[in-house]
């Protein structure tokens, strides 16, 4: 999968297309038989690669509040669901 750089040949206003994109990909994925937890750690860090700086900060702050509230590591759909 590859995707331009967010943070550089997107505009904010190209999210929903970088969502639509993903989610697109992630189906495809999942038809094939891949399931996330087999591929959701590699395609994580890529994902985040793709968003704007502003973006990423925001989803950085979200991630530490929950990881002190909850314990639990992100995941992919997590990400996704940041994203919607």
């Amino acid at each position: 999968m590859v995707m331009k750089n967010a943070a550089t040949r997107r505009s904010k206003t190209d999210l929903p297309a970088l969502y639509d994109e993903l989610e697109a990909k992630i189906r495809a994925l999942e038809s094939l038989g891949r399931t996330q937890e087999k591929y959701g750690d590699f395609l994580n860090p890529l994902v985040e690669s793709c968003l704007p700086e502003e973006m990423l900060v925001a989803w950085e702050r979200s991630r530490n509040h929950s990881l002190t509230e909850t314990k639990e590591s992100r995941t992919l759909e997590q990400l996704m669901n940041f994203l919607r």
